[in-house]
C-alpha cells in the first residue's frame, strides 16, 4: 500500500481534508499543479456526551443517527476498476488488522449499475453479514478523472468491533479486543497474601508503574487492589485489557513480576526496570 502514501495536504478544514496520493516513481509535482490522483477525506460526525443517550435498534445493530466517515479517490478512467479491486483488498486488510478475528471480514460481489460498481466489505457474524463499508465507483463520461468512494459509518463500526470482541473472546464477561484498538492496554492487578504492609507497597508500585504509563502515552487502567486477585483480573478483562502485570511478594524481592496476555492468558516475567520501556515497543509502533 506504499504507493498511496499520503506526501501532501492541499486544502483543509474542519469537515474536509484534500490529500495528494503519490503513485510509485512518481516524480515531484509542482505546487501549483492539482495531482492526476488525489484523495477528498469527509466527515459528518455526531457528538455523544454523557448526557446524550446512544440509541440503536438491537434488531439489527443499526445505530438511529449516525457518524459517516467518507474517502473520495480521484483517479484516472483508464485505471477506474482496477483501483476498485486494488482498493477493496487493501480495505478488507485494514479491517482485518483491527479485528481480533481476522477472518470475521470479507467482500461481498460486485454490483455492476450502468457505469457504476459498488462491494462492500462485511462482517461474518452468526447473526449473519453486516456490512461495515462501502466502496463504489461511479464514471462520468464529462470528466476526465473518476471517483471511487469508501463510505462507513463510525457507530456501526464500533458495534461490530465489539460484538467480534465479547464472541472471540469465549468467555462470560470478557471483551477480546485488538490492541491497537484497546481502550486500556495494560492494567494491574496485586497479588500478595502476606501482611498489609507488603500489600500496600505492591498497590503503590502499580500506581506508579500506572502513571509513567500515561506520561508515555499508553492508556492504562487501575482494578480495585482490595478484591481478590481473580476478581481483578476479571475486572480487567471485562474493560478489554490487552495486558495485566500480577506484582507479588516476589516482585518486592527480586523486581519481577508477571505480565499476562488477556488473549491467550500466558504469562512472562518482566523486570520493573524495562517495563515501560517494552510497554512503548510495543504499542507505539503501527498496524
Amino acid at each position: 500500500m506504499k504507493q498511496f502514501l499520503t506526501v501532501r495536504q492541499i486544502k483543509n478544514n474542519k469537515n474536509c481534508v484534500k490529500l495528494h496520493l503519490k503513485e510509485p516513481n512518481e516524480a515531484s509535482l509542482d505546487p501549483q499543479e492539482l495531482p492526476s490522483i488525489f484523495g477528498i477525506i469527509e466527515q459528518e460526525l455526531e457528538e455523544f456526551d454523557k448526557n446524550k443517550a446512544f440509541e440503536a435498534l438491537f434488531s439489527t445493530f443499526s445505530p438511529l443517527k449516525k457518524s459517516l466517515l467518507k474517502f473520495n479517490l480521484m483517479i484516472p478512467k483508464q485505471d477506474a476498476m482496477q483501483y476498485l479491486i486494488q482498493w477493496q483488498r487493501y480495505r478488507k486488510y485494514w479491517w482485518s488488522c483491527i479485528s481480533s478475528t481476522p477472518s470475521l471480514f470479507s467482500t461481498n460481489e460486485f454490483r455492476h449499475e450502468n457505469d457504476s460498481a459498488k462491494v462492500d466489505i462485511v462482517a461474518q457474524l452468526p447473526s449473519g453479514q453486516h456490512p461495515v463499508e462501502n466502496l463504489c465507483y461511479k464514471a462520468d463520461a464529462k470528466e476526465r478523472t473518476n471517483q471511487i468512494t469508501c463510505t462507513m459509518c463510525l457507530e456501526d463500526a464500533l458495534f461490530i468491533l465489539l460484538l467480534d470482541g465479547l464472541h472471540s473472546s469465549g468467555e462470560e464477561d470478557s471483551l477480546r479486543l485488538h490492541r491497537k484498538i484497546a481502550p486500556f492496554k495494560i492494567s494491574f492487578a496485586v497479588d500478595s497474601e502476606s501482611e498489609t504492609a507488603n500489600r500496600a507497597f505492591l498497590c503503590r508500585l502499580a500506581t506508579l508503574l500506572y502513571h509513567k504509563l500515561e506520561l508515555k502515552k499508553i492508556s492504562a487502567w487501575l482494578p480495585d487492589f482490595s478484591l481478590p486477585l481473580d476478581l481483578q483480573i476479571k475486572e480487567n478483562l471485562k474493560r478489554g485489557v490487552v495486558y495485566t502485570g500480577i506484582l507479588d511478594d516476589e516482585t518486592l524481592k527480586f523486581g519481577i513480576f508477571k505480565l499476562m496476555n488477556s488473549s491467550t492468558k500466558l504469562t512472562e516475567q518482566v523486570h520493573v526496570a524495562d517495563f515501560c520501556k517494552n510497554a512503548s515497543l510495543i504499542f507505539n509502533n503501527k498496524i
